[in-house]
């Protein structure tokens, strides 16, 4: 809780565009209108983006230039803030002492929970927010300025939504649900149709239908043992872990508990918080990890079960049969689904208007710069290279043309 907490603030501290030790001579990595955006409040806000990532998905960070990619999306975020808070000082948005008030206890009813003993302290609040400041180097005044900033742009788009946002009716709800049913269901000649008409709104359809069947399609969850076997891997040592698979599965037949064997033996260090388990859906795994799960009864554990990647002894700890969605099951979500999207692209529209008005300038460099003026000077060269090819080979075409 002491960590999430301390990375709550950091990501909230960057994403209001704070820092306390910020000095007034220190380096900026853009400007907006003259205005720096602080390489503290950058490092800030990336440090906190990069610990997301290494808790909930570390293999994004292993690709090339992850921290770029990274880098740039933040660097957005940042940018469009400031263009929104100088739009809210130009409308003059009015902020009420209560308002700010407000936003400030909701963020304290973040740290309620005593970090050290994990039962709720709401008494103790107070002081666990200002000792989170504390150590970010901030200020309660300065943060509760920018706070009120903060508040004042809410309030600017929610004038600026209004106007723009079209609400959403029930033949919009509708009509998206039998784009999803079509797709869910397979119909070949509406989503045909869909496809040639507007691609974009089929693209929609299948990731929606895609949820909806992950909550609704028929499940099994699972206690899973994971043995690893790589490509590189000598058959001897493949044949030593399809043994260690056996005598794990002998040894819970003796009458070991599976979580036991889970913590002992799986090598899916990831999988260790949940005791193993997961939940397969029909169809998606390794054809015979999904036989054995789909026909196994529930408590039965598996024989140990050869894929691509390695060994797997599973038990079956749940079954979910497929159900089926009306219309008016998910008719609420789906509207909602909708005003989400167009508060977001009229969020979006706004924020390319206000950019593309400003006096934007970048000043931070990325190690991929260099890799991305490489690629688009050849993507510029390609065309130039093909048309003195083809200049050549007229060339020599009309020579021998008029030898004949």
């Amino acid at each position: 809780m002491k960590k999430a907490n301390k990375l709550f603030l950091a990501v909230l501290l960057a994403a209001l565009g704070v820092n306390g030790q910020a000095k007034v001579m220190e380096s900026s990595v853009a400007t907006v209108n003259g205005r720096p955006i602080l390489s503290s409040e950058y490092d800030t806000y990336l440090d906190g983006v990069i610990e997301q990532y290494e808790l909930a998905a570390p293999q994004f960070l292993q690709q090339p230039y992850a921290k770029d990619i990274l880098g740039r999306e933040v660097l957005k975020e940042l940018i469009s803030k400031e263009l929104l808070y100088q739009a809210a000082e130009e409308e003059k948005i009015q902020v009420k002492d209560s308002e700010v008030d407000a936003g400030l206890n909701e963020i304290k009813s973040r740290f309620i929970v005593d970090e050290t003993t994990g039962k709720p302290d709401p008494k103790g609040a107070d002081k666990r927010f200002t000792e989170a400041l504390k150590k970010q180097g901030m200020s309660l005044k300065t943060y509760t300025k920018k706070l009120s900033q903060d508040v004042a742009v809410r309030k600017l788009m929610e004038e600026k939504l209004k106007a723009t946002v079209k609400p959403v009716e029930e033949a919009d709800a509708k009509a998206l649900y039998d784009d999803v049913e079509a797709v869910m269901k397979n119909k070949t000649k509406k989503i045909k149709e869909l496809e040639k008409e507007d691609p974009a709104r089929l693209k929609e359809a299948q990731a929606i239908a895609a949820k909806l069947k992950q909550l609704t399609g028929e499940q099994v969850r699972i206690g899973h043992i994971y043995l690893a076997v790589t490509k590189d891997m000598k058959p001897a040592d493949v044949k030593k872990k399809e043994e260690l698979a056996k005598q794990i599965k002998k040894e819970i037949d003796n009458g070991m508990d599976f979580s036991e064997a889970v913590k002992k033996y799986t090598e899916d260090k990831n999988a260790l918080a949940s005791g193993g388990d997961m939940i397969l859906l029909k169809g998606v795994a390794p054809k015979a990890i999904d036989e054995k799960a789909f026909s196994l009864a529930v408590g039965k554990v598996s024989d140990p079960i050869k894929s691509d990647v390695g060994f797997h002894i599973i038990k079956i700890k749940e079954k979910r049969a497929e159900r089926s969605i009306s219309y008016e099951d998910i008719a609420k979500d789906l509207a909602q689904y909708l005003a989400q999207q167009r508060v977001q692209l009229a969020m979006a529209q706004y924020i390319e208007e206000l950019y593309n008005k400003a006096d934007v300038k970048v000043t931070i460099e990325f190690e991929s710069d260099a890799l991305l003026q490489d690629q688009a000077a050849d993507a510029k060269a390609a065309p130039e290279k093909s048309a003195a090819k083809d200049a050549k080979a007229d060339a020599k075409t009309a020579k021998e043309d008029s030898k004949k």
